[in-house]
C-alpha cells in the first residue's frame, strides 16, 4: 500500500509509509478505521525538553487516508507521546500514548478519534491495566469521577500504593505523575533511575521538573516563617522605577501577591483599598503581580483603582531576590505583613476575610508579634 503524504518534517525526523521495498528498523503506527474515514489525520509527536521539561516540541505530519488502514513508519530516534486528529474536526483528536522507536501500535477506531483504543505494545497493555484498576477502585469506593477527584486523598492511597509495586516499571512514573504534588516528592526518588531513559522519559523528566519545583516550595516554606527576615528585592512599578524592599523600611509593609486571572484576589481589592485608606500613613501597602506579561498587567492597574505601590515580578528571576521563590509562592492570594525592622509577622496563603481586620489591630498596637496570625 503506497499512500500519498504529505509532510512537512521538523527536526531528524521521517515519516513513510510501509512498501514492499526493504527498509531500516523503525517504529509503525496503523490506524485502522472501521467504518467512515476522514480525507486526512495529522499525527502530532510531542517531546519533552529534558533540560527545560516546561517547554515541548511539537511536530506534525498530514497524511491523506485512501484506506481503512493507514499504516506508517516513524524513524525516530528516541520515544515521542503521539496522538492523531482529524483537520476536518474541532475534537481534540486521540489520547496520547508513547511510542518507542522500535514499537508496532495500532489505533483502532471505531467512529471518532477521540475513543480510538490502541493496542500492540507492552506499554499499552500496562497503560490499560492501571486504568482498569483505577476506575474499578472509584467505583468500589463510590468516589466521583477522576476528573473532578484530582489529588484527593482516596486516589493519592490508590496512586501510591499502585506506584510502589511499580517502582521499576514505566508505569510506576505514569502513577505518579496522576498523583497530587506532596506524593510525587515523597516517592520520586524511588523510582529506579533507569526510567529516565525508558520508554517514559518524556513523562520521567516532567515528573522529576514538578518534584524539584515541589521540593523547592516546601523548603522555602520552611525557611521562610514568622519572624525571619524578608528577603531584599527591587521590581519594577508601574511609571517603570525600580522599588526595593529596602526602601520601604521604617514602616509596616503589607505585600499581597496577585495576578489578573486570579478572581479571589481582584474581590479582595475594595478590602485592600479600604485598608489602604485607614492604615496608609503606618502600613505602605504593595501588590505584586507574580506572573503576568507586562503588556497585560500595565493597562490593566491604569484602568482600575490600585492607590499603593504595584510592582511585577520577574518570572525570569530564579534566585532568592524573587520573593515568589524566596516566599515559596505556588498558589494565590498571598499576603505577607513585614514589621518596620524587615521581620515577617504574618502570612496568609489564600483568602481569609479575617486576616486585614485582625493585622490592622496588629499595626495599631505596634506589636511585631504574629498574635496567632
Amino acid at each position: 500500500m503506497n499512500l500519498p503524504l504529505n509532510l512537512r518534517l521538523l527536526m531528524a525526523l521521517t515519516i513513510a509509509t510501509v512498501t514492499g521495498t526493504s527498509v531500516s528498523v523503525a517504529a509503525v503506527l496503523r490506524v485502522v478505521f472501521k467504518h467512515e474515514r476522514p480525507e486526512r489525520i495529522i499525527v502530532e509527536r510531542r517531546l519533552t525538553d529534558r533540560d527545560n521539561p516546561q517547554s515541548s516540541h511539537f511536530f506534525r505530519d498530514t497524511v491523506n487516508v485512501t484506506d481503512s488502514i493507514v499504516k506508517l513508519r516513524l524513524n525516530i530516534s528516541q520515544p515521542y507521546i503521539i496522538s492523531v486528529k482529524n483537520p476536518a474536526s474541532l475534537r481534540t483528536g486521540s489520547l496520547p500514548v508513547t511510542l518507542g522507536i522500535d514499537d508496532e501500535m495500532t489505533l483502532t477506531v471505531d467512529s471518532i478519534l477521540e475513543y480510538g483504543r490502541y493496542s500492540g505494545t507492552q506499554f499499552v497493555d500496562s497503560l490499560d491495566s492501571f486504568s482498569r484498576q483505577k476506575y474499578e477502585f472509584l467505583a468500589k469506593n463510590n468516589q466521583p469521577s477522576y476528573n473532578r477527584l484530582k489529588n484527593s486523598s482516596a486516589l493519592d492511597s490508590f496512586l501510591t500504593t499502585f506506584a510502589l509495586s511499580h517502582l521499576d516499571s514505566p508505569i510506576g512514573v505514569i502513577a505518579l505523575l496522576h498523583a497530587s504534588d506532596s506524593i510525587q516528592a515523597k516517592y520520586f526518588d524511588e523510582l529506579s533511575p533507569d526510567l529516565e531513559n525508558s520508554i517514559v522519559a518524556n513523562q520521567y523528566a516532567e515528573l522529576r521538573y514538578r518534584v524539584r519545583k515541589t521540593e523547592a516550595v516546601i523548603n522555602a516554606r520552611a525557611n521562610m516563617t514568622v519572624g525571619k527576615i524578608m528577603p531584599d528585592f527591587a521590581l519594577p512599578d508601574s511609571a517603570g522605577r525600580r522599588i526595593s524592599l529596602e526602601s520601604l523600611r521604617g514602616k509596616w509593609v503589607l505585600i499581597d501577591f496577585w495576578a489578573t486571572w486570579c478572581g479571589v484576589c481582584l474581590r479582595g481589592f475594595p478590602d485592600l483599598r479600604q485598608f489602604s485608606e485607614e492604615c496608609g500613613d503606618r502600613c505602605t501597602v504593595v501588590t505584586i503581580n507574580i506572573d503576568d506579561r507586562e503588556e497585560i498587567w500595565r493597562p490593566f492597574i491604569a484602568q482600575r483603582d490600585m492607590p499603593w505601590i504595584n510592582l511585577l515580578n520577574d518570572t525570569t528571576d530564579h534566585t532568592e531576590a524573587n520573593p515568589v521563590k524566596a516566599l515559596g509562592i505556588n498558589a494565590i492570594p498571598v499576603t505577607v505583613l513585614i514589621d518596620p525592622e524587615g521581620k515577617i509577622t504574618a502570612i496568609q496563603r489564600g483568602a481569609d476575610p479575617e486576616f486585614l481586620p485582625k493585622i490592622k489591630h496588629l499595626i495599631s498596637s505596634g506589636s511585631s508579634h504574629n498574635a496567632g496570625l
